[in-house]
């Protein structure tokens, strides 16, 4: 599918705005590292959720640049290849920010000896979250936040960093289009014994010229139906929004414990 010139205008608007909120959010966690003496909290803010901001808003600001949302022609293989890599940074670095955050409270309260084991240590997990101030926690326990990290969050970093890394197509095709593009590739090979090279370079570009930009992304197509079809500008910005957003809510309370 492609977007609307509306949603275009609005996708374009709401990256620049994306990005300098992300930026505001790691000039605020520097802030606060500052203003801690916990060493091991200072850290986490500053060299993990801080630098894991900045990494974010340039990852998204890449994915714009390079595969903006007015394409109108499938992206060459290494193009696309580029923007993959910065999906892949996007997405560990969103999750891990969360993690960056919930270690840092933990540091702040002396929590550790209390949740246990390090592998407790995480704003998706209860042994963490039942310490947290009530305004953090009821905000990870809505619907809305509660679906968002178990269908796609978790699973699509879980999917990037043990499975199958995240794809996007390289093209959108019609029925009839991936018919023609499919006879062409039987053309193709038929020709490779051959090595009518002039005829397969013909080919080639007529296949260059069939279908249209892909704007999704996915991982596997034989996990269990665990990989579903993403809207890949849609999604960035909403990824961005919700770390913004819980973010400044983190930030506001974390000297605070239940």
């Amino acid at each position: 599918m492609s977007y609307t010139p509306k949603q275009q205008e609005d996708l374009a608007h709401d990256c620049i705005l994306a990005h300098s909120e992300l930026r505001d959010l790691m000039l605020e966690c520097l802030r606060q590292a500052d203003a801690t003496d916990v060493a091991a909290s200072k850290e986490h803010l500053r060299y993990g959720a801080a630098r894991r901001l900045g990494v974010m808003a340039r990852a998204m600001q890449q994915i714009f640049s390079l595969f903006p949302p007015d394409t109108e022609r499938p992206l060459p293989m290494e193009s696309l290849h580029d923007v993959q890599i910065n999906l892949h940074a996007f997405v560990i670095n969103v999750f891990g920010v969360f993690e960056n955050f919930a270690w840092a409270f933990v540091h702040r309260h002396n929590l550790l000896p209390t949740i246990g084991r390090p592998v407790n240590v995480s704003m998706f997990k209860e042994a963490t979250r039942r310490h947290l101030p009530v305004a953090v926690e009821d905000y990870l326990s809505s619907d809305a936040i509660a679906r968002w990290h178990s269908e796609y969050l978790k699973n699509y970093r879980d999917a990037l960093a043990h499975r199958i890394p995240l794809y996007i197509p390289p093209k959108a095709m019609t029925k009839e289009e991936g018919e023609l593009f499919s006879a062409l590739e039987a053309e193709k090979w038929g020709l490779a014994g051959r090595a009518d090279w002039d005829r397969i370079n013909v080919i080639s570009a007529e296949q260059d010229a069939i279908g249209s930009p892909c704007f999704t992304f996915l991982h596997s197509f034989e996990d269990g139906g665990a990989s579903r079809v993403v809207l890949l500008h849609p999604q960035i910005i909403s990824d961005s929004k919700t770390v913004i957003d819980f973010g400044h809510r983190f930030l506001a309370s974390w000297h605070q414990r239940r």
